[in-house]
């Protein structure tokens, strides 16, 4: 599964920064992640992988709130322009590209990559921790 892959280097990340913060105890209540639509399968599938990894970690509790990040292209050639989703275009390209439904040109994608913006929301009082 590819989402648990993902889901596995966010959790290192985040437990990582939490251990080199330090402070003791803590409930960690919310853990905020935006993942680009071409990332991952499916919602599902990431939510399933995150409570596995999470589990005996200082995540285990934590809510995760999900944001995906959608996909876009633009053709230069004809101006058209719409969304892409998982499959649609090859995400270990540097430039992934998409062909266009309108005139056939080959229209580059942006967005709906990587994992960003990780933010953990703490019990007590205080700025988030960000990873």
């Amino acid at each position: 599964m590819h989402e648990y892959g993902l889901v596995e280097r966010v959790v290192a990340e985040i437990v990582g920064c939490l251990s080199r913060e330090g402070g003791g105890a803590r409930e960690i209540i919310e853990v905020h992640v935006k993942a680009g639509a071409l990332e991952m399968h499916s919602r599902e599938a990431f939510e399933q992988a995150w409570e596995v990894l999470a589990r005996g970690t200082e995540l285990e509790r934590a809510a995760l709130r999900l944001v995906v990040v959608p996909a876009a292209w633009a053709c230069p050639a004809c101006g058209a322009k719409g969304s892409c989703d998982a499959g649609e275009a090859d995400v270990h390209q540097a430039l992934p590209c998409v062909e266009c439904p309108s005139c056939g040109a080959v229209a580059p994608v942006s967005g709906g990559l990587g994992i960003g913006d990780i933010e953990v929301v703490v019990e007590e009082p205080g700025d988030p921790v960000h990873a």
